[in-house]
């Protein structure tokens, strides 16, 4: 009688872990699921999200210059998956944070050539061609796959805010008009903005490569 009292209890106790874990495994699952495989949002104008690509801003045509001197356009992104932010050499602590970041999510794609890295300047007039290129060396950043790009002010200015959408500032790209944003952008293969992420956090930074490689999925 013993054992059969025993043998009930540990029935009925094993039905309950079932119960219990059943549904929290079923929740772990779907949201693995989740995190891995669903469709990244699709941003409009202002960082609003919007309903598919037919609403997504796209990328407007521009034209700025290299750290080899070079002049990128839209083309160099055509087919390429896009990291693009806005920076200075001369910044003494955000960038520095930023571009750290950004050397982690680089490392995890060091080898795939379909993912473009943007870093663009808010201080053309001191972040010539050639001091880019030395910025790029002090920081060790790869000679390929990275394109820090410098232009005109006003040019550079307008495609933060008209772009990538990075600030909600308004300014003409005067001398005295000054953008310093944190935000990280990432744009899928038809150029069409995908994420936001706060440049300095190591789980923003976390979350970017998982993004990246939820894009590298999409068809």
């Amino acid at each position: 009688m013993r054992i059969r009292f025993r043998n009930i209890l540990y029935s009925w106790q094993a039905a309950v872990i079932t119960l219990i874990c059943l549904p929290l495994l079923a929740y772990g699952l779907v949201r693995w699921t989740e995190d891995r495989y669903a469709p990244l949002p699709f941003y409009g104008t202002n960082n609003a999200v919007v309903s598919g690509p037919n609403d997504a801003a796209r990328l407007p045509a521009f034209a700025f210059t290299n750290q080899y001197g070079a002049t990128v356009t839209n083309t160099r992104l055509q087919h390429h998956i896009t990291i693009a932010h806005y920076f200075f050499t001369s910044c003494p602590t955000v960038c520095p944070a930023m571009m750290r970041q950004l050397q982690q999510v680089y490392a995890a794609f060091r080898n795939d050539t379909g993912i473009c890295f943007v870093s663009l300047t808010v201080d053309p007039l001191r972040d010539s061609s050639t001091a880019l290129l030395r910025y790029g060396r002090r920081l060790s950043l790869p000679a390929q796959g990275w394109e820090l790009l410098t232009g005109d002010k006003p040019s550079l200015y307008r495609f933060a805010r008209k772009g990538l959408y990075i600030t909600a500032t308004d300014g003409d790209g005067g001398p005295d008009d000054f953008i310093h944003s944190e935000n990280i952008v990432l744009l899928d293969r038809q150029q069409h903005i995908r994420g936001y992420y706060q440049g300095t956090s190591a789980t923003a930074a976390g979350q970017l490569i998982a993004d990246i490689k939820k894009l590298q999925h999409e068809r």
